[in-house]
């Protein structure tokens, strides 16, 4: 398939597959059956202009989404397409080179011949592993709660996404699924021209240990080529306690490497690593109202060039209203403090939002923050604003429009977004 090939081909392609398909199991089946289409068609506009450059921005992008299903008389198999299309309407692009007008998320068949047997053929995330792309083959053998899954073939650019064949991609995984309890582990091979560009571990538990008790975890490890060991790239931990509605108190920890790609990237990136612990929670009182707060330590370290580690202190503090004034009006109004190793700031929002009708929602928001560089002494203010409205114009049809403004000492910048969606 030639990624020269655009959108409009693509989905030329999806709809004339799905029909022909549809066509041809109808004709080969004794008893009539009906396939079912939904999906959706948006047609959205970004403008965005800033003081500090000379160049206004602005892009309509065209979306597709479209699944297919109970093409057989079985009601097994089925067809999903999802794809972008961005047209530069402004007097600047942004660097082309990695950024392509067309885009395909996904275009696949699937057919599940049984609750014990899956397979998915095209361009998909494997069922199991939201991580990873591949343009081939996604197998699955499952039980009740049991599941194995194998996937291989060809991996889209990661930097444009396009159909090729020097990236490759293979792994496999396991899952578990019971009522309160989810895990999987799963183990990828990138390929790149032949060689091993990446190869990773990636595992994931949620589970409900009590009623009020609830923990999730994921992990990903790498496989370091230059010294033969596992790297820990990405770690989240996560327990929270509900003892009741509207009461929450969570712990966490996160832990965030960068991963290199040993073939394909011509280049160093630095070894850098960020963890965070944190706590946060929230309070419902008197039906309406909610206090809710967040503290975390964060850390950074470069390990390539420093062995100091740079921390930060984030504060969180707000107050929810659901009801305002008896008016169906929701407030929110917030406070953040940061003091990290180069820089500290303030940050202060208010967030207001109704529905007028049943088809027409208002959202009014600001911000105010300030910002303090401790080596330069330079003090900086923006002011941020915006407003968001939302329109149900019929069960298929919506319009959303968003303006945001931000207003710094030295730049001011303006955006607007408009969307019109119809949903089948």
């Amino acid at each position: 398939m030639d990624s020269r090939f655009n959108l409009k081909f693509y989905v030329f392609l999806c709809v004339s597959v799905t029909l022909w398909l549809n066509h041809i199991f109808v004709l080969s089946s004794s008893v009539a059956f009906g396939a079912e289409y939904h999906g959706l068609v948006s047609v959205e506009d970004y403008y965005s202009n800033d003081s500090s450059s000379a160049y206004n921005f602005s892009f309509l992008t065209t979306r597709l989404r479209l699944d297919a299903t109970k093409l057989n008389e079985a009601g097994n198999l089925s067809f999903h397409f999802d794809g972008r299309e961005r047209n530069n309407l402004g007097t600047k692009d942004y660097n082309s080179k990695y950024i392509k007008s067309e885009r395909i998320d996904t275009l696949n068949l699937e057919y599940a011949a049984s609750d014990r047997f899956y397979l998915a053929v095209g361009r998909m995330w494997p069922k199991e592993l939201s991580l990873e792309r591949v343009d081939g083959v996604n197998l699955i053998f499952q039980s009740t709660t049991y599941g194995l899954g194998l996937f291989g073939g060809m991996k889209p650019n990661p930097y444009t996404e396009e159909f090729n064949s020097e990236y490759t991609t293979a792994g496999g995984y396991l899952f578990y699924r019971k009522e309160d309890t989810s895990a999987s582990i799963a183990f990828t091979s990138n390929g790149y021209k032949s060689g091993i560009d990446r190869q990773y571990i990636y595992g994931q538990l949620s589970s409900s240990l009590t009623k009020i008790l609830r923990f999730y975890g994921s992990v990903t490890a790498d496989n370091n080529q230059l010294t033969n060991n596992t790297d820990l790239t990405n770690l989240i931990l996560e327990l929270s306690f509900r003892p009741t509605y509207g009461r929450n108190l969570t712990f966490g920890f996160n832990q965030f490497r960068s991963f290199r790609l040993y073939k394909s990237m011509e280049f160093d990136i630095a070894n850098t690593e960020q963890q965070s612990y944190y706590v946060r929670g929230d309070y419902r009182f008197y039906d309406r109202y909610t206090l809710y707060g967040k503290y975390e330590r964060q850390s950074l370290q470069y390990r390539a060039y420093l062995t100091e580690t740079k921390g930060s202190n984030i504060y969180q503090f707000g107050l929810r209203n659901d009801n305002l004034l008896n008016r169906d009006v929701t407030l929110d109004i917030n406070a953040v403090t940061v003091d990290s190793y180069s820089s500290s700031y303030n940050t202060y929002n208010v967030e207001a939002s109704k529905f007028f009708t049943e088809r027409f929602q208002m959202v009014f928001n600001g911000s105010y923050m300030q910002t303090k560089y401790t080596f330069t002494d330079y003090t900086d203010t923006v002011t941020n604003y915006g407003a968001y409205g939302y329109w149900f114009l019929s069960k298929k049809w919506n319009l959303s429009v968003s303006y945001d403004g931000r207003q710094g000492k030295d730049y001011s910048t303006n955006t607007v977004i408009s969307r019109i969606t119809y949903k089948f």
